[in-house]
């Protein structure tokens, strides 16, 4: 991946509907070309698909940790992968048998319902569950708090974290 297909990436993370005339302009380069690019992220892999992030009044995002006993680890993968409409993302966690979930619910209710019934699932250990309460960053937009570029200023604690030379 050269700097033309990150750019290419910055782009469409901004706006996946840009056409490939648009990316190519932005670009300095012809249509077939920045199409010719797209299509080989797709290829490769780097570029897994495009979504439609749809925002509803009142929706609740949450996390849901949950921690199963050994045998019964991958069955829970495949029923909440399965049979929760709720949920957006599962990730496998560094602690054995743990797993998080991203789920977004019309209401608090029901977000505390969906941990309710994976809760009483045969091999659940303990699960765990919070409501977002505020977004800072999102990659799907929609977010306008804290959007101007952080800049390093002399005598940053983090830009000077090293110590002297």
């Amino acid at each position: 991946m050269d700097e033309k297909d990150r750019k290419i990436l910055k782009i469409l993370q901004g706006d996946a509907r840009k056409t490939f005339q648009e990316i190519g302009d932005e670009l300095g380069m012809s249509r077939v070309a920045a199409k010719k690019r797209v299509r080989k992220l797709e290829e490769q892999g780097i570029i897994r698909g495009y979504n439609t992030c749809i925002y509803r009044d009142g929706e609740i995002t949450g996390f849901i940790e949950v921690e199963t006993v050994p045998e019964r680890f991958d069955p829970m993968l495949r029923y909440c992968s399965n049979r929760m409409e709720w949920v957006r993302q599962i990730y496998c966690l560094c602690k054995p048998d743990h797993f998080m979930m991203v789920v977004v619910t019309p209401s608090s209710e029901d977000l505390r319902y969906m941990a309710n019934v994976i809760a009483r699932q045969d091999g659940v250990v303990h699960v765990t569950c919070n409501a977002v309460s505020e977004v800072i960053k999102d990659v799907y937009g929609g977010v306008r708090r804290y959007e101007e570029k952080w800049e390093p200023q002399p005598g940053n604690e983090l830009e000077n974290s090293r110590g002297a030379d």
